[in-house]
């Protein structure tokens, strides 16, 4: 009975101890000038050392832009995976950028710069190195953002940096994320890996905005379709925008 009773106490201790602390604000960095709501929301879960998180970092960007902020919110969250050593020391740098820095496009570039020098801080690049050495390259890409560098080695000792990045972490890891990248739409998870295209990615997004797409976005045609494409309506219900040089083929849709 003792024991029976110790057991059930270590679980509720368990259970006590399991609750993930409440941030005070929505996690996530935001892409670009987003004023409120909108009918796409896509979270990108990134790993900050990745080599497929950076192979589709552009793609994303470009997805971005080519809805504006009226129609799509990207929201960028790191999520640093153990076996690149480095990578928790890249999103602690990534808090630090957007705490020092008042743009939203602050964190976006920092991770670009971070994925132009992805081998200098890659495993086999830093293994004789220490953590103050690495924090120290680091702060050399936060130089090139404008930011005093014994500024950026000093906020990456604030303990507030160091909770902000853990918090995020664990946050993705109760939304189910295994690896990186990996993305939800509108909060549900879609199989989109790395090779995606801005093509593949409207064919996801594309039939969520026939319903949800205001007209006075002015960014739409009536047809769904954005200025300069073509809809294609290729089986019965079934509608893809054409580009210029895609030809609406039955039963098939855009193809060159």
């Amino acid at each position: 009975m003792a024991l029976n009773q110790i057991f059930v106490v270590s679980i509720c201790a368990c259970v006590v101890t399991a609750q993930v602390p409440i941030p005070k604000r929505k996690l996530g960095f935001i892409y670009g000038d987003v004023k409120g709501l909108t009918p796409v929301n896509i979270d990108a879960f990134l790993g900050p050392l990745c080599p497929d998180s950076k192979l589709c970092y552009p793609t994303l960007l470009q997805l971005a832009d080519h809805y504006g902020p009226e129609v799509l919110t990207l929201r960028m969250h790191m999520f640093p995976l153990p076996y690149h050593r480095n990578s928790f020391l890249v999103a602690m740098g990534a808090h630090v950028v957007d705490n020092m820095i008042n743009s939203s496009q602050a964190v976006y570039n920092w991770t670009g710069s971070v994925y132009d020098k992805i081998e200098s801080l890659s495993n086999t690049a830093t293994k004789a190195m220490s953590e103050i050495q690495i924090i120290s390259k680091l702060s050399d890409i936060a130089g090139g953002l404008g930011l005093l560098k014994s500024a950026f080695v000093q906020k990456m000792a604030d303990p507030n940096i160091d909770e902000d990045a853990r918090v995020g972490w664990k946050y993705t890891c109760t939304r189910g994320i295994s690896g990186t990248p990996m993305f939800t739409v509108n909060d549900v998870i879609v199989s989109a890996d790395a090779s995606w295209g801005l093509e593949e990615w409207r064919k996801v997004i594309d039939p969520l905005l026939g319903d949800n797409a205001s007209p006075d976005l002015g960014r739409l045609h009536s047809t769904g379709c954005k200025i300069g494409t073509t809809k294609c309506e290729y089986l019965p219900g079934k509608i893809e925008c054409c580009t210029k040089g895609e030809a609406c083929i039955p039963n098939v849709g855009c193809r060159c």
